[in-house]
């Protein structure tokens, strides 16, 4: 609780210290500037008249400067100094470096007073008091009048500018037990005084956030000040009213009499020596304790969060722990697999060898081929060009027939060899169909995952499929010239049978001319046959390079496929014992997440007691309550209170929306830019008129402005 009322006492002492020190006076070309605000008042607390006096300085002198003034009326209360007036501007015909001068003003001041009589319990007049006897109660109410608004916590707050407000009352004869509650009295007898040192204003400020719980700071957080006593021939008592924004500028240039108020001055210089040191410790305190509890509480989230995540991991790592079994097993056929592609390989590699033999042959047989296709087209065209001869020349035929019969006829060695040719062409054509059927299709051999970015495995699948190719044409072109060639052999078997056609009808003209015209048309089909006969095998002899090239670079490439799916049986092997470490190694992973959730839950037991632990500190405060004990016996005891901590930021929004208040008030009836002006308020009662006047009409006479004629009297009603 101790804590709380010093931070209360903070933010509000703060504003009685706000700008205790004035500015010194400064050299060169700044210009400063005074005022006294003399308000006289009726018995009743309302105005009669109000003057002001200004005291105009610049160490460097007068002339040229512009000074700035609302007031009316404005004399020279010094000298005869004249000055010139443009609206509010005002320049005086001067090198000196000191004008004083005074005026009148409408403008209110910003505290004025209330003042309220009882008699005996009842509320009197003033007039109708005066000469009576009884218990007397005489209370003085103040009314701030600069007032504003703030939006603190979501809504306006009102906020003030706090006046350090100094009531006195000097009784007359014939006041006897007095009691001022909240003052100090002084003297005895006939010449008693009471005083009181009040902030009007802002008690209603912190309405809200500690005001239910200043009882303790009613000395000071004042609003209205009630002197009571037993009163013989009842007098109008003097009613004294000073305030300005700090103490200071009430304690320097002639209100030293303050400090004849019995124990008022020691509190104000008390509560000025320490607030600064209370404001910025208690303010570290609380942002400190704040952030402490804060981060307990991020840091228990925290935890909740690294709860879950280290139950993530350790479900995780069981995930983890099965997929490195899987991928050990799945090295290990891996492995397996890759030495059965070695062996695959080695096979593709004897069979590749036997087809470049084969591929070998077929282009010795092809050169034979293509000589024999040639010489018979050849033949062939010869017969056809001797046709229209047999036509002119059947008596010459008849001679030759037996000789043609001998060499073309159905049992003539060329009609034999023919045969052989075409049945040894049809069995090569077969043949070819059959091995290039027997030859895995390149698709067969698509890359797996493991071969995919291997050079020597892609080069070698290319040259595979450019063989593959090419057996592909070379059996085509069989096939094409196995059919050319049945085409050819027919029209060799018709030119047969008419040559025996011939033969039989050698002795008659009519089985003759038969015979020469089969003869005829046979040839020409024989000569056609032979036409595509040479054109096939000219397909087949530009297929033959590619074929053997290709059958070379399929050899090479199983080669190498053969050594790949070597290293690559080695490589899955390495793997197959690398993946069964790496499932020994997630096993201990496994366990070791268990262990982390184990800990992670004790940590968030221990940053539930940190949490809790930071709330204990936050209250306690003790570190700060030990360095602040010397001020409690010093008066701040008295300024102690208890607001709950969510109130503390409207608390300082508050106080410091004040604070800003009272330090940027300056001038009352107006300050050229730049003047450094210092503003006080001086009220009395009309008692104290004439007094007043004497001060007023004096102080411009006197370096400093000492109104000793105000101040001396209430130091001597003290016995000073």
């Amino acid at each position: 609780m101790k804590t709380w009322k010093r931070v209360l006492s903070m933010g509000l002492s703060a504003l009685i210290t706000a700008g205790c020190s004035l500015p010194v006076l400064a050299a060169g070309d700044i210009t400063e500037k005074e005022e006294t605000v003399y308000v006289v008042l009726e018995p009743d607390g309302s105005v009669r008249s109000q003057t002001v006096s200004a005291h105009l300085h610049n160490e460097s002198g007068l002339s040229g400067v512009a000074d700035r003034s609302t007031l009316t009326d404005i004399e020279n209360t010094h000298d005869t100094t004249a000055f010139t007036q443009a609206g509010e501007e005002l320049h005086w015909d001067t090198d000196g470096t000191d004008v004083y001068y005074k005026g009148s003003t409408s403008r209110k001041a910003p505290v004025s007073a209330e003042i309220t009589y009882e008699l005996d319990g009842s509320e009197i007049t003033p007039e109708e008091l005066a000469g009576k006897s009884g218990r007397v109660k005489l209370t003085v109410k103040l009314v701030n009048n600069e007032t504003g608004t703030i939006q603190a916590d979501g809504k306006a707050r009102p906020v003030c500018t706090p006046f350090v407000t100094m009531v006195a009352a000097v009784l007359g004869k014939g006041w006897t037990e007095v009691s001022a509650e909240h003052g100090k009295i002084t003297g005895a007898g006939s010449t008693q005084a009471v005083g009181f040192v009040c902030l009007p204003g802002v008690r209603e400020c912190l309405e809200g956030v500690g005001s239910d719980k200043l009882t303790e700071l009613e000395d000071h957080l004042l609003d209205q000040v009630s002197i009571e006593g037993s009163v013989t021939d009842f007098a109008l008592p003097d009613i004294l009213i000073a305030c300005a924004t700090d103490a200071e500028t009430l304690r320097e240039n002639g209100f030293s009499g303050l400090d004849k108020l019995e124990g008022l001055d020691d509190d104000m210089d008390s509560l000025r020596d320490g607030m600064d040191e209370l404001l910025d410790g208690a303010d570290r305190l609380a942002e400190g304790a704040a952030a402490l509890e804060s981060g307990a509480a991020a840091l228990v989230a925290g935890i909740d969060t690294l709860y879950a995540g280290g139950a993530s991991l350790q479900s995780g790592a069981a995930q983890l722990q099965q997929g490195a079994r899987d991928l050990s097993s799945g090295a290990a056929q891996a492995r397996d697999g890759a030495a059965a592609l070695q062996t695959g390989a080695d096979n593709l590699y004897a069979g590749l060898s036997d087809l470049r033999s084969g591929a070998g042959a077929l282009y010795g047989g092809y050169s034979q081929l293509k000589s024999g296709a040639d010489s018979l087209a050849a033949g062939l065209n010869t017969l056809q060009s001797k046709g229209p001869e047999l036509t002119d020349g059947i008596g010459q035929i008849t001679g030759a027939v037996g000789q043609l019969y001998e060499a073309a006829g159905p049992d003539s060695k060329l009609m034999a060899g023919a045969q052989a040719f075409g049945d040894s062409l049809s069995g090569a054509a077969s043949g070819a169909g059959g091995a290039v059927a027997s030859l895995p299709e390149p698709s067969a051999f698509a890359p797996d995952e493991a071969h995919a970015a291997d050079p020597a495995y892609q080069q070698l699948l290319a040259a595979y499929t450019g063989a593959y190719s090419a057996a592909g044409g070379m059996a085509g072109g069989l096939a094409e010239l196995d059919s050319a060639y049945g085409l050819v052999l027919g029209g060799m078997k018709q030119a047969s049978a008419g040559i025996g056609s011939l033969q039989a009808g050698a002795n008659g003209a009519e089985g003759l001319t038969a015979g020469i015209t089969a003869y005829t048309q046979g040839v020409a089909d024989a000569a056609s046959g032979a036409a595509q006969l040479q054109s096939g095998i000219g397909q087949l002899g530009a297929s033959l390079p590619a074929l053997t090239d290709g059958v070379d670079q399929l050899i090479a490439g199983s080669g190498q496929l053969s050594a790949g799916a070597g290293s690559l049986s080695q490589g899955n092997a390495a793997l197959a014992d690398g993946a069964e470490q790496l499932a020994r190694g997630t096993d201990s992973l496994a366990a070791g997440a268990s262990e982390l959730l184990d800990g992670i839950q004790k940590l968030a037991e221990g940053a539930a007691s940190l949490h809790s632990g930071t709330a204990d500190l936050r209250d306690g405060a003790s570190a700060l309550q030990d360095g602040l004990e010397r001020f409690d016996s010093e008066g701040i005891s008295k300024l102690t209170g208890a607001v709950d901590t969510e109130k503390l930021p409207t608390l300082r929004a508050v106080t410091a929306a004040m604070r800003e208040r009272a330090q940027s008030y300056d001038s009352f009836a107006g300050a050229a830019e730049g003047t450094e002006t210092v503003t006080r308020f001086v009220m009395k009662t009309a008692g104290q008129e004439q007094e007043a006047t004497q001060a007023e009409e004096s102080a411009p006479a006197e370096e400093g402005l000492e109104h000793e004629s105000f101040w001396q009297r209430v130091a001597a009603l003290f016995g000073k």
